[in-house]
């Protein structure tokens, strides 16, 4: 059976924690970045087994600030994408002391107050945390046993990347495991619209007027992409005044979120009809354009 129209991964990280080479290490290759980030980015998979086979994209996002990060997708115009979620990865490099040790509670805290909260109890997704090597040495010396209690605090799979083979219960381990664990997921998505969505009018769909793509004419794309513009000059530099004040992680954070809300608009709708598209993309863009 083929999946058309498969949930998504949300993979995400502290910056430099070695989100790529988790997903290089799960589908065998990693995406070209255009910026020194990837948040934003998305990463195909190409699933095959015995029941389905499925292309299920894998959204990837860094996270420097994990309370604003989970604000922001907590926000009502982050629905659509956690609607859309079959499972969450978190990944982290090993800490070296106690204080990165607070700093990876803090993600699974964060990123398990969304499950939790924006797709609730009933959601049937899974959760996992996936431990990268650590090079500084020395590093905190945790067992295995200890890392998997500590992620199952908060609801999430450990997964140790390092480590190959069978443990004692012929159970794979590292990637394999990781593999198993989703590939056991559904992935079945459910991509309808809600009947509130309303829209009527709006101009041809076409991207010959800006690069955005939502459905908009070209005077709101144009609108858009300026304000986008702005939002990334401000937060990652443009300027030349050396008066100007420093983004916080806040501004960051915010332009990430919203970068992927617009990333998950547009993978949500290119296949649907044109009509529903369009309905999708007024709402989507009417809830960007207000947190502009």
């Amino acid at each position: 059976m083929e999946i058309s129209h498969p949930r998504r991964i949300l993979a995400v990280s502290r910056p430099d924690s070695g989100l790529l080479d988790l997903v290089q290490g799960l589908t065998g290759s990693a995406p070209t970045l255009t910026t020194d980030t990837v948040a934003g980015t998305t990463h195909n998979w190409a699933v095959k087994t015995s029941y389905y086979t499925a292309t299920i994209p894998i959204w990837l996002d860094e996270i420097s600030d994990a309370s604003v990060w989970s604000a922001d997708f907590l926000a009502p115009e982050a629905r659509e994408v956690l609607t859309v979620l079959g499972a969450f990865i978190v990944c982290f490099r090993k800490p070296v002391d106690e204080k990165a040790l607070k700093e990876v509670r803090d993600l699974m805290e964060g990123v398990a107050e969304v499950v939790k909260e924006g797709c609730g109890l009933m959601w049937d997704g899974v959760c996992l945390a996936v431990g990268m090597p650590q090079s500084t040495t020395p590093y905190l010396e945790k067992s295995f046993d200890e890392w998997e209690e500590l992620c199952q605090e908060y609801g999430f799979e450990y997964v140790d990347f390092e480590r190959k083979g069978r443990n004692e219960y012929s159970e794979p381990m590292g990637m394999d495991r990781l593999k198993e664990a989703l590939e056991a997921n559904d992935w079945e998505g459910n991509d309808e619209l809600g009947e509130a969505i309303d829209l009527d009018g709006l101009e041809d769909d076409s991207d010959e007027a800006g690069s955005i793509g939502f459905g908009l004419d070209a005077a709101d794309k144009a609108e858009m992409e300026r304000e986008l513009r702005g939002m990334k000059m401000a937060i990652y530099g443009g300027g030349n005044d050396d008066d100007e004040e420093e983004p916080s992680d806040k501004d960051v954070e915010d332009l990430q979120a919203l970068m992927l809300k617009m990333q998950a608009v547009r993978d949500l709708g290119a296949d649907m009809p044109e009509a529903e598209r369009k309905r999708f993309a007024a709402k989507a863009v009417s809830d960007i354009m207000k947190k502009l």
